[in-house]
């Protein structure tokens, strides 16, 4: 009887062990992930200055995101941005943004490896000489949707 009981113990041990091996596993898969959604996310917004730079060394509007014109006051827009073009491209929402890895680089090209993450660019300009951007990159992981968003404000810096 006290084998049995000895027994009875050590496995509810040894199943209290594995469940929480399991559940780390998944908690560090989730981790990575967020920690390069946080990357792509920062990598957005400098695409985002980059663009305002080149406009403004080119002589153009500082906000001239798509290379055609400048958007209105007041109105968003949805971008989808990487680090191949000097041009920010009119997206209709993050589900139509998906990025691919193209040798171990995220883009938004066709034809590549289909990732995980999604990211978009919303941009909302101001009549004072700011831009207000927030770059949003979403993923699904087993089964559960995951979201990062980072925001700033880009100068008009022409003046």
């Amino acid at each position: 009887m006290e084998v049995v009981v000895i027994m009875f113990i050590l496995s509810i041990g040894l199943v209290a062990v594995l469940s929480l091996v399991r559940k780390s596993s998944e908690f560090e898969s989730v981790k990575k992930n967020l920690l390069t959604a946080a990357f792509l996310s920062q990598e957005g917004i400098d695409i985002m200055r980059n663009i305002r730079d080149t406009n403004i060394i080119l002589g153009d509007d500082y906000d001239k995101w798509d290379g055609i014109a400048s958007p209105l006051v007041g109105d968003t827009y949805y971008y989808k941005v990487d680090y191949l073009s000097l041009l920010a491209t009119t997206t209709v929402d993050i589900d139509t943004s998906l990025l691919q890895l193209d040798n171990g680089m995220f883009v938004h090209l066709s034809g590549g490896e289909d990732s995980i993450f999604k990211r978009m660019i919303s941009v909302t300009p101001s009549s004072s000489g700011y831009t207000h951007v927030e770059s949003w990159v979403k993923w699904f992981e087993r089964g559960q949707a995951y979201d990062f968003k980072l925001e700033t404000i880009i100068y008009d810096l022409s003046n």
